[in-house]
């Protein structure tokens, strides 16, 4: 099971290799793209941060392929936006052309119509969690229509993963494991990652919570506000997923996502040394329970592990 982290630049792409990650995955700002389609419009989910999250244009990011593939590095490129025009659609077409001519390794898509266009181009296709592969039909769908690895939802359960895994084995599976996790269903969000507030789901989370009607018995009005507090300043703060690499080990999943594409490199760094530890502790374990034992915690366990309100799958707490 392979390490994938976000990368930005090639700075420091030998510390993250050295710390145990294989994988990669990067995006791009085109300022043509938004001179032509409006500021509204996303090549990737970050585009609304403009160069902050994406910092590299397209010639600049193919430079950082190359860097990664000359050290037997795995990359990939995200066009994994909410939707696209049939316009937006043929646009991306030449960005997919000048990708073909690079060994980049896939492109992560939300829609058919780029699994379409990505297998047209000569490009391996990556199933983005835009697309919400929630049963084996979606993901069967998507692998008859020429898609090679799945990104599946974070908010599966290990048993829901596994079941999907069984029924439609022949592609690969990538799942999420540390950091930045979201109490929405990617797929079901419509939302923008802008500059201006963020995030729209943040806005709303952040926004002044008020009772529609006055609520006069005491209980139900503190579970309401206990319930507010827990999922507003508590759930998946920083998400992770350490218990369960036992089992995502031995499903056979290709590589679990650690995301952040804005956050500290060195911060990648220390989650990439502990989940990469923990898998050769998951290798070497003859049972969950051994595992579990011996596994490396977080170093900041002290805030996320008390409540599993941090844990990608609660159900495998320790």
């Amino acid at each position: 099971m392979n390490i994938l982290v976000p990368l930005n630049s090639a700075e420091h792409i030998k510390d993250y290799m050295e710390c145990g990650a294989k994988e990669f995955y990067i995006g791009f700002y085109d300022k043509e793209w938004s001179n032509h389609f409006g500021e509204y419009a996303d090549i990737n989910r970050l585009t609304g941060f403009k160069e902050s999250a994406n910092p590299n244009n397209l010639e600049e990011m193919i430079k950082v392929i190359e860097t990664i593939k000359a050290q037997d590095g795995i990359i990939f490129v995200t066009f994994n936006s909410s939707s696209y025009s049939e316009q937006q659609l043929e646009y991306i077409r030449n960005y997919f052309k000048s990708l073909a001519r690079t060994k980049v390794d896939g492109v992560i898509v939300s829609c058919i119509e780029l699994v379409t266009l990505a297998v047209e181009e000569g490009l391996t296709a990556s199933i983005s969690t835009i697309s919400g592969i929630y049963n084996s039909d979606m993901a069967r769908f998507y692998y008859e229509h020429g898609a090679c690895r799945i990104i599946l939802p974070r908010d599966l359960s290990l048993d829901e993963i596994e079941g999907i895994k069984n029924t439609v084995p022949q592609p690969e599976y990538e799942v999420f494991l540390m950091r930045n996790g979201c109490i929405f269903s990617d797929s079901n969000c419509l939302g923008l990652h802008r500059l201006e507030q963020k995030s729209f789901c943040s806005c709303l989370l952040k926004s002044k919570n008020e009772f529609v009607e006055s609520i006069e018995e005491f209980e139900l009005r503190h579970q309401m506000e206990l319930n507010n507090i827990l999922y507003n300043q508590y759930y998946h703060d920083m998400a992770c997923g350490m218990c369960a690499i036992y089992r995502l080990l031995n499903m056979g999943i290709s590589a679990c996502k650690i995301v952040g594409r804005s956050d500290d490199w060195e911060n990648i760094c220390a989650d990439i040394k502990d989940v990469y530890e923990n898998i050769q502790i998951a290798y070497d374990s003859k049972s969950e329970d051994e595992y579990k034992k011996r596994m490396v915690f977080p170093n900041n366990s002290k805030q996320i592990c008390k409540l599993g309100l941090c844990c990608y799958y609660p159900e495998a707490r320790f």
